[in-house]
């Protein structure tokens, strides 16, 4: 973390040291609060647009999302199978062709 001295006229001092004492916090932590609140979407442009030169300058440091997922243990579900991928034993998510449709249909079921 880096520093960054702030200058602030004595009023507004006291004001934030008084709201740090009563929300139990540090003044810097308010300050943080603050920016994140007031500049996050360019925060966030910023922060991507660093992420995509960094890749950028060298992409084999990049890894794929089936291996992010598995670092960090998180598991994505499976997407609902149809009838007829049930009766096959066919995989829900099989790979996409040239002749596949990229909208899934579903039949109505009958109410009983």
């Amino acid at each position: 973390m880096a520093k960054l001295l702030v200058y602030l006229d004595d009023d507004w001092h006291e004001d934030l040291k008084e709201l740090a004492h009563r929300k139990k916090t540090t003044m810097a932590a308010l300050v943080r609060q603050a920016i994140d609140k007031t500049f996050e979407d360019e925060l966030d442009a910023i922060s991507a647009e660093r992420g995509w030169e960094e890749y950028l300058a060298d992409p084999s440091a990049a890894i794929s999302l089936d291996d992010y997922l598995k670092e960090r243990g998180i598991v994505l579900p499976d997407t609902v199978a149809t009838e007829g991928n049930e009766e096959s034993g066919a995989h829900p998510r099989g790979p996409a062709t040239k002749n596949s449709s990229s909208r899934r249909r579903t039949a109505k079921q009958p109410v009983s």
